[in-house]
């Protein structure tokens, strides 16, 4: 889990203050503090769509903040790995990007460097040929096909079972989709090729690339410091009103 904290120091506000001020305090923090917290939630998410191309709505759902209680007043904004539905917990794939270093394999490269099909210190990328959703990803339809072709049990959306041999001869749109891996040796680049059955062509569909570091794109800390400070004394002061306000 990675964290951007929000404290706040309340001795400045201590001096000259009635019981009832003193008394709606901490509940005026509280507001304050959670206010803050997710309007830098916010500007972490947008400061995702300057930083990345086209961030994937699940990617700035990753996003999250920790409210603050008045057992523990602070709140963060936070990027996790717990609270992500989905197949890929959010820290695999910003961590990088917070923190630098390698990207973890997604589901279907995990599957492949188990089965011998890529090396663990490549990832894999699309090729031209690779169709690629709004967000420039391949699509999910397509590496169904993919890792049915290749006789892998992949659990992506839609995907549950390997083709077997069978299924094969009495699919005959299967025969307009052939993927395979080239076998080691081979002079094609490391990837997984389509092949055409009217000319017996192939093209490449996705490419192992080794996987080279990342360098830190998403100042996580720094965007959420800079939203508290620009907006943290106007957040106190509505809270405080609003808390004196539930005294009356």
């Amino acid at each position: 889990m990675i964290e951007a904290h929000i404290n706040f120091d309340l001795r400045e506000f201590e001096r000259d203050m009635k019981s009832v001020e003193r008394k709606q305090m901490p509940y005026a923090i509280v507001l304050m503090l959670n206010e803050t917290a997710k309007g830098g939630r916010l500007a972490v998410q947008k400061e995702m769509d300057a930083a990345f191309d086209r961030p994937t709505p699940y990617a700035k759902r990753g996003v999250v903040y920790d409210r603050a209680t008045k057992q523990k007043m602070q709140s963060a904004v936070v990027v996790t790995g717990d609270r992500t539905k989905g197949g890929l917990p959010a820290t695999a794939f910003l961590g990088p990007q917070i923190q630098g270093g390698m990207r973890s394999h997604k589901a279907f490269e995990r599957q492949l460097v188990e089965r011998g099909l890529m090396s663990k210190r490549q990832v894999a990328v699309p090729a031209n040929a690779a169709p690629l959703d709004r967000y420039g990803n391949m699509t999910q339809g397509f590496l169904n096909r993919v890792m049915a072709d290749l006789k892998i049990d992949y659990r992506g959306a839609g995907a549950t079972r390997v083709r077997t041999d069978a299924s094969l001869k009495r699919n005959k749109n299967y025969r307009n989709a052939r993927f395979f891996v080239p076998k080691p040796g081979s002079p094609l680049f490391p990837g997984v090729y389509q092949r055409n059955p009217s000319d017996q062509s192939i093209k490449p569909v996705i490419l192992f690339v080794q996987n080279r570091g990342y360098k830190v794109r998403l100042h996580l800390k720094s965007v959420v410091e800079r939203y508290a400070k620009a907006n943290m004394v106007d957040n106190f002061e509505a809270a405080f009103t609003q808390a004196m306000q539930s005294a009356r």
